[in-house]
């Protein structure tokens, strides 16, 4: 009789996702800025934001919050701002014409 065993495999989503090459630096350093400090996200980089994807965006606001550098940070407050910078994005995404996204 075969043993069915699966085996996990620790897979780090960031990576397989390529959640780290999908916006230019300039708008990553704009959308953390506008969440774990101040500032707002320009309607440009809000279209990178939607072209990364949720997915991504949640994956990477969680694994900064790991960070030690943030362990002060309150989680709620932070995954809140995230929350509202990718619903202020979408949006901006739905406003701006077709032609003019890059994605």
């Amino acid at each position: 009789m075969a043993s069915g065993a699966v085996m996990a495999y620790n897979v780090d989503p960031i990576k397989a996702y390529n959640c780290e090459t999908k916006m230019t630096l300039h708008c990553v350093i704009e959308v953390f800025q506008s969440i774990f400090k101040t500032g707002i996200v320009t309607d440009n980089c809000c279209i990178e934001l939607i072209g990364l994807g949720q997915f991504c965006h949640d994956v990477l606001i969680k694994k900064t919050l790991q960070n030690p550098l943030f362990k002060n940070n309150d989680t709620l407050v932070i995954l809140s701002r995230g929350a509202q910078v990718w619903n202020k994005c979408t949006l901006v995404n739905k406003d701006v014409s077709p032609s003019l996204s890059p994605y």
